[in-house]
Order: structure tokens, then sequence, then C-alpha cells
């Protein structure tokens, strides 16, 4: 049985469905996806640099930032709407000028930087020019709604199709200030983003992984019942509302066929590029998705 170690963005969630789903296919070919749950947003890349993981699930935001390791696209399976989760009331505050803590699974300058220009061009819209300083940002792990829960005003790096929904079915007063709504480029997606000198069989391990993606997923789009019926084996979780309506949200954001695209996410590092962010330069970028 050969093995393909996939590191997770974080915790096992409903947006992860094609990869069970193609895990249980390629079981049966004699590949074995193993999905590895990370302590911390950044392991997948710490695993894949020290060669201990094939490839990573992330967003393509960190697909364009500075690594010591070169990384390649081998596409996209899955793109949503996303920003910061915020309490109403704490935009009420933010309007005014107080200042809101946001928790985030990472802080560092990139994404602070990009949560701020969310709440601030938010604001501007409102008529309101914040201090950027008043936006402190928090390592606080995954668990969005926990940290809202917890008294933080808002969730930076949250998912319509689960963090969103997860507020509402929970009765928050919330709303989802989301990239497209600041004129920021979207980068709300997952990428399978692996190592660019990878060996020849890990390549061919990840090609047969994306042609089966291509099989599941218009399977699952077509069977919200069995998806979520895959949903609840392979996490175990008990079945509620809640959980129901995360599947039902995230069916329509898969993507097959998976493929690299370079001009999806040119308009992603030309604003970091622009805005200063250190991130890969132009060429790195492209040598990527080639």
């Amino acid at each position: 049985m050969q093995q393909l170690r996939i590191a997770l963005e974080w915790f096992l969630n409903p947006d992860h469905l094609p990869l069970i789903a193609a895990r249980d296919r390629l079981r049966a070919e004699g590949l074995e996806l193993d999905l590895i749950v990370p302590d911390d947003h950044y392991d997948g890349f710490e695993a894949l640099a020290d060669g201990d993981v094939d490839l990573v699930v992330n967003e393509p935001l960190h697909l364009v930032e500075r690594r010591a390791v070169r990384l390649t696209s081998h596409g996209c399976f899955f793109a949503t709407d996303g920003g910061v989760l915020m309490h109403r009331v704490a935009l009420g505050r933010l309007a005014a000028g107080a200042p809101v803590r946001i928790a985030s699974p990472v802080s560092n300058p990139t994404t602070d930087a990009l949560c701020r220009d969310i709440l601030s061009a938010w604001s501007a819209q409102q008529g309101h020019r914040p201090d950027a300083a008043a936006i402190s940002i928090e390592p606080a792990g995954f668990a969005h709604i926990d940290n809202l829960v917890a008294g933080f005003d808002g969730a930076w790096l949250a998912f319509a199709n689960v963090e969103g929904v997860s507020a509402a079915c929970r009765g928050l007063d919330t709303q989802l200030v989301t990239t497209a709504e600041a004129g920021v480029p979207n980068f709300s997606a997952l990428e399978l983003i692996g190592a660019a000198d990878a060996a020849g069989p890990v390549r061919e391990a990840i090609a047969r992984l994306v042609d089966a993606l291509a099989v599941v997923t218009p399977e699952l789009r077509r069977d919200p019942v069995q998806a979520r019926a895959l949903w609840y084996e392979a996490s175990g979780e008990p079945r509620s509302a809640e959980a129901d309506a995360i599947v039902d949200a995230s069916l329509p954001r898969f993507l097959a066929p998976v493929r690299r695209d370079v001009e999806v996410w040119r308009p992603m590092w030309r604003y970091l590029h622009e805005r200063g962010g250190d991130v890969v330069d132009e060429a790195r970028f492209e040598a990527m998705f080639a």
C-alpha cells in the first residue's frame, strides 16, 4: 500500500470532504491518503520542508509567502467567501473608533495587515476611518466560534460555509466582512501544495489524487444525503442540524476538475506585492503553476 501524507490547514472539517471521498476510493486502488491534523496553521509547511509530509492543504495566501522550501501548486479544490467574522455590536464599536480584539489561527505581518485592510475598508464604507492600531489581532487557535463566544470581537480567516453557518445556527449576531466587500482579492480557498522537487513517485501519487477528485467531487455535489453520511462516518461527530447545514453550504464550493491556474491567484499576489508584503517574486510565483 503506497502512502500519500497530507497536512491539513487546521482541524478536519467539511471543507475536506473531497479528500475524504478520494481517500476511500484510492484505498481500494492501493493508495492510502493520510490526512494529518496540525497543531499550528503553518505546521504543514514545516513538515513539507522536513520531508515528513508529501502535500499541504492550505489557503493560496500562504502559497506565495517566502519559504525555504520551493513550492508548487497542484490545483485548487475548494473556494468560498471569507474574511473577518465580527459580532455586529463590535462592528459598531469599530466604526466609533473603539479598539477591537480579533482572534486568528496565525498572526504575522502579512495576515495581520490583510485583516486590518478588510476592517478598515468596511469602516470607510460606513464613513469612518479607524486607527489601524485599534485592531488587535491575537493568535488563538482554529476554533473561531468558540473564540467569539469567549469574548473576542471577531475571528479572522473565517469561511462563510463553515464559521458563517455555525454562527447563524448558534444564534450569534454576527456579520462576515468579506474580502470582496473590502476590495481585497479573494484567497479563501484550499490549494494542494507540494514541494517543487518532489520525487517522481510522490508526484504520481498526487496526480492520482487529482484524478480521483475529478470523479468524487461531482458525486458529492449531486448527493447531499450521502455527503452528510460520509462526513459523520469520517469525523465521528454526532448528527446535528448545524453540521448538516455546514455540509450543505460546502458542497457548491467544491471545484472539479482540480486545475492549477496562475491567473486565479495573480490578483492576490499583486495586491500583496504592491502592499509591500513579504511574498515571492513574480517569476517564482509563476513557476509554482508551470
